[in-house]
């Protein structure tokens, strides 16, 4: 006859669950330990990361290079002497030019003619000195002689504004003059200023003193106007043209000049001049208008 095994209540059945669940945990605790140090005994590659190095050790610097090192050597090293500023602009400028024209056969005739300039620039102040002679002859006679030279100062007031003062000598026997000074003093603007155009307008007043062929002396107060006008075509090429008036109580004197000057290579240059004189009052059989054209070579010098 079969025997029937004890009944189990339901506390024993719980007491021996958790009694088992207390021992598989307690077995795995004491299991994980074991596994975690074995892990770093052997890598994947076999290579063991706990192990000592073999020889000397290798410096950390030499085995790791910085990448800023260079940087830093560099950074080191003495920095090399700065270029030497630019001089300054020379305050001085100028040009000179000379034309000769020559004929033989029929008619011998012959003209030569110079013509310079020099400028001088400190801050606001600007003084310009500039002379012209010209002589032409025909079947050995002088026919025409003219000598001119004036000296300007300007004082810059601003950008635009300035005054300035002129003191100017003709000589032009064949117009009835053999001398003629004239001392101003005036107001001048820039009208334009570049860097194509560049336009001056002047007027002023002042007195002059003339004496004719006769040995005659005339002193008369004068009102004056002029300017200049430069366009700038290219690098190589300029035009301008300047007017100088002078109108006193028995004369008025009228000076427009037109020129063209061409670079030809450095600071030599070529220029063709067209010039004009008035008089309103000349001695009997002389003409009120000169008319002169010349074509020179000319060397420039100093800041533009």
């Amino acid at each position: 006859m079969p025997v029937k095994p004890p009944a189990r209540s339901p506390l024993s059945v719980s007491l021996l669950s958790l009694l088992l669940m207390a021992g598989a945990a307690r077995a795995a605790a004491d299991e994980a330990p074991v596994a975690e140090a074995a892990a770093p005994a052997a890598d994947i590659d076999g290579f063991d990361e706990t192990a000592e190095p073999v020889g000397d050790p290798v410096p950390e610097s030499e085995a790791q290079p910085d990448a800023a090192a260079p940087k830093a050597a560099a950074d080191a090293s003495p920095e090399a002497p700065a270029a030497p500023p630019p001089p300054p602009p020379s305050p001085w400028r100028g040009d000179v030019a000379i034309g000769v024209v020559n004929t033989s056969g029929n008619t011998r005739t012959r003209s030569v003619n110079t013509r310079g300039a020099i400028e001088y620039r400190h801050d606001r102040w600007r003084n310009r000195f500039s002379a012209l002679a010209f002589s032409g002859t025909r079947e050995g006679l002088t026919t025409d002689e003219r000598y001119s030279a004036a000296n300007k100062t300007d004082l810059q007031f601003n950008e635009r504004n300035y005054a300035y003062t002129n003191l100017a000598y003709d000589n032009d026997r064949f117009a009835g003059i053999a001398e003629r000074y004239a001392a101003t003093i005036g107001y001048g603007r820039h009208l334009l200023t570049g860097p194509t155009h560049t336009l001056d307008i002047e007027t002023g007043v002042g007195a002059n003193r003339t004496r004719d062929q006769e040995d005659v002396y005339e002193t008369a107060a004068i009102a004056t106007f002029g300017g200049k006008y430069i366009w700038a075509i290219s690098p190589n090429a300029e035009f301008s043209q300047t007017l100088r008036t002078e109108a006193g109580q028995t004369n008025v004197y009228v000076n427009p000049i037109t020129a063209l000057k061409l670079t030809i290579v450095g600071n030599l240059f070529a220029t063709f001049n067209h010039e004009i004189r008035y008089n309103s009052q000349v001695p009997a059989a002389t003409r009120h208008i000169d008319q002169i054209s010349t074509l020179n070579l000319g060397y420039s010098f100093g800041t533009p």
